[in-house]
């Protein structure tokens, strides 16, 4: 046979077998997924939302996986409140580096559960916020399956917190 037959037969191949391999899932992805289909199982919902912009950004922000719990009907009649993550830590913040964005507060109930909470919360979750869109967390899903049971419990939390 001939050389050329072969090239032809393994170039053929190539070009049916190489697409299907790139549309594999990467693991991150396939991880991220596995953690979406686990906080689903939690009666946690997952979109993709447009982060907050803080006082002092100049850009725009970007889009943010946001965790989240479905607004009661408690919380769809009280207002929107936003706690942000900032560059920087300040006296004027509500704890440390995180600070309201603004001008509506939870309840001290709410704040109490906050302020035990933030300490362990990582650098990954940027805004913690709940109002008309539910009890919603950003975070940007670089830890684990541990760390997303406990956001899991602080939405569950704040969500009770507000009955």
């Amino acid at each position: 046979m001939n050389i050329w037959f072969f090239l032809i037969v393994l170039l053929a191949f190539s070009l049916i077998i190489g697409p299907i391999a790139l549309m594999r899932p990467k693991p991150a992805q396939m991880r991220k997924e596995a953690l979406r289909k686990f906080a689903a199982s939690k009666g946690v919902r997952f979109t993709m939302r447009k982060l907050p912009k803080l006082r002092t950004d100049t850009d725009e922000p970007g889009l943010s996986p946001v965790y989240y719990l479905a607004p009661t009907p408690q919380i769809l009649g009280s207002p929107t409140w936003v706690l942000m993550r900032t560059h920087y830590e300040h006296e004027g913040n509500f704890f440390k580096t995180w600070d309201w964005q603004g001008e509506h507060r939870p309840c001290e109930q709410i704040c109490d559960v906050l302020r035990e909470s933030l300490p362990r919360i990582p650098e990954s979750v940027s805004v913690i916020s709940q109002g008309s869109a539910g009890s919603c967390i950003f975070w940007n899903e670089k830890e684990d399956l541990e760390l997303l049971e406990m956001l899991i419990r602080l939405l569950k939390t704040l969500q009770a917190s507000s009955i």
